[in-house]
């Protein structure tokens, strides 16, 4: 009996995980050429910084892109033409180091009810296991979701953006 129970635990483990599996195919049906990112930093702080990602892409006719997952971030995709030339252009914020909040520490728990639990605990698994160099397309043909791995994405030089003096 107990062996049975474990069998059918076994079976129903296989098939949901089989269920959760994107639809990761190694080639687009529509071309790709070789993809680059460039890192990018604004002349002052609450500019920002980030990576920019451009994936040259030619015949997207009957097929939608969506987003990029890259180095452990998700992005909405956007088509540019430049020159001709169609990209799927993604652009990752950098995240910022936050500085801790104040955190009320006190032998009475009921005293730290406001401090908030830890975000490294909370944040969700990362949906694909990739190397530094690839990335992630999702695109939509119809209704059906697909993704496609990207390989060899180069790292261009970094753009540095200067600030402006006031004259």
């Amino acid at each position: 009996m107990k062996n049975s129970i474990f069998s059918i635990l076994v079976v129903l483990g296989i098939l949901s995980s089989c269920s959760s599996q994107k639809n990761l195919v190694d080639s687009a049906p529509f071309e790709i050429g070789t993809a680059y990112c460039q890192d990018w930093y604004g002349g002052k702080e609450e500019s920002g910084a980030g990576v920019e990602v451009k994936i040259p892409v030619a015949n997207l006719d009957g097929y939608r892109v969506n987003s990029l997952f890259f180095r452990g971030q998700q992005s909405y995709v956007k088509i540019q033409d430049e020159e001709g030339q169609k990209f799927v252009v993604a652009t990752m914020l950098a995240k910022k180091a936050m500085p801790p909040k104040d955190m009320v520490m006190h032998a009475d728990p009921k005293e730290e009810v406001g401090n908030s639990p830890a975000t490294k605990e909370l944040q969700k698994d990362f949906p694909f296991e990739l190397a530094y160099d690839e990335a992630v397309l999702s695109y939509y043909k119809g209704d059906v979701i697909n993704y496609v791995k990207i390989t060899g994405i180069k790292h261009k030089q970094a753009l540095i953006y200067p600030t402006r003096s006031k004259e």
